[in-house]
């Protein structure tokens, strides 16, 4: 094959710039420094043969990008578009992805405050007709410069609208408040018979402040706001107030019960932690769990209220329940706790709550949705088959340092 050879057109002073900046970038995409260093290379005189043996490519590949940059410019170093399978998805359907994931989920009906990739799946698929995966909605959501956000918890917000123009350039954002939840039970079902053992505990939204507003997942990636003072302001900036928002506006717990193997969950308010509280969770996930099922492992932590003489009245009463009381500093053995993680994101993630009835009522909506989506728990993952190795493939190591 005959090669006709293409010189290097003479570069400006920008485009020798930006050529060097690009053939040192670490950010920039892989294909893209490797061109700009074939140009550099030859702009300093080397021939494109020498650049080809160094890079470890052909000198058709150096005289193409060479005869693209002579015609094109930078834009001649990105790839051309490609024949290819079309697109498995309408323009219509692709614009419904991004206005549904740009719409709060509270004006279509949904328990939630926020969207994950699961959720919108999920949406998509029940309501507007659309089979697609999550891994291609992030691919649309991404193309079309869209980006996740860290969304504010329901714990507090700043009140005071002029707090980012009082704050001004040398004063720091105060972190907001948080208030954990405390945890305390779990269930598993055993397939071999009709047994089943369920996880159960209760964790505690104490304290009802005033949640953050329901706000997007996604945004567009707007420009960071200028933290310096205004040119000319002669007046230092007022400090920066945030109205006091500590006041009780209710006080509560949610008990809750987990069947790890096929994800069912059930979820009640009480007033408080007591014996008596327990006892009637109990006897609401007696008459939940279905009657054919013989035996019953309850999974609890060591609260006094597990162990009190109402829970073991229970016992007595129902036969088929056994309490298996887990060790401490092993909450992980209970599967409810990492379950409780997903409640707090259905129900209270991107929510604003005035009452303590807002927060149970928004925590039965979502115990109804997870049930209407859910899937099992497993322990770990499974682990990939790696065939044996036969006998013989590996040499055996040389012995050193023996003599006869």
């Amino acid at each position: 094959m005959t090669l006709t050879k293409v010189s290097l057109r003479e570069l400006t002073t920008e485009e020798r710039h930006t050529l060097e900046q690009l053939a040192h970038s670490r950010t920039a995409q892989a294909r893209l420094v490797e061109r700009a260093q074939i140009l550099l290379a030859v702009a300093y005189g080397r021939r494109p043969s020498q650049v080809a043996t160094d890079l470890g490519l052909s000198r058709p590949t150096i005289y193409t990008w060479i005869h693209r940059f002579n015609e094109q410019g930078f834009h001649g170093l990105e790839d051309r578009p490609r024949a290819g399978r079309p697109h498995t998805y309408t323009a219509e359907q692709r614009a419904e992805v991004i206005a549904t994931a740009l719409t709060d989920p509270k004006d279509l009906g949904l328990p939630f405050g926020c969207w994950t990739l699961d959720r919108l799946r999920a949406y998509l698929n029940e309501q507007r007709g659309i089979g697609i995966k999550r891994s291609r909605i992030s691919e649309i959501l991404v193309d079309e410069g869209l980006k996740w956000r860290q969304q504010e918890t329901w714990f507090g917000e700043r009140v005071d609208p002029d707090f980012a123009e009082k704050r001004g350039s040398s004063s720091d954002s105060t972190r907001t408040r948080r208030r954990g939840a405390s945890s305390s039970a779990s269930t598993r079902w055993d397939r071999s018979r009709p047994r089943a053992s369920r996880d159960s505990d209760s964790f505690t939204p104490s304290q009802r402040r005033r949640p953050s507003p329901p706000s997007c997942s996604l945004i567009p990636s707007p420009p960071r706001p200028n933290r310096a003072p205004q040119p000319g302001a002669d007046a230092p900036s007022e400090r920066a107030k945030q109205e006091i928002d500590y006041g009780r506006r209710g006080k509560g717990y949610i008990f809750g019960a987990f069947r790890p193997a096929t994800g069912e969950a059930l979820t009640h308010p009480y007033p408080s932690r007591s014996a008596a509280n327990w006892a009637d969770f109990l006897g609401r996930v007696e008459a939940w769990i279905p009657a054919e099922v013989e035996r019953i492992y309850a999974i609890v932590d060591n609260l006094n209220a597990h162990r009190a003489v109402d829970v073991l009245l229970f016992a007595l009463a129902f036969a088929r329940w056994e309490f298996v009381f887990q060790p401490k500093y092993a909450a992980y053995l209970n599967l409810i706790e990492p379950w409780w993680k997903v409640l707090r994101s259905l129900a209270l993630k991107g929510r604003r709550f005035e009452t303590w009835e807002e927060v149970c009522r928004a925590v039965e909506e979502a115990t109804a949705y997870w049930n209407k989506h859910r899937h099992p728990f497993l322990w770990g993952r499974r682990r990939r088959h790696r065939p044996r190795r036969r006998p013989g493939i590996a040499s055996v190591p040389g012995v050193r340092g023996l003599t006869g």
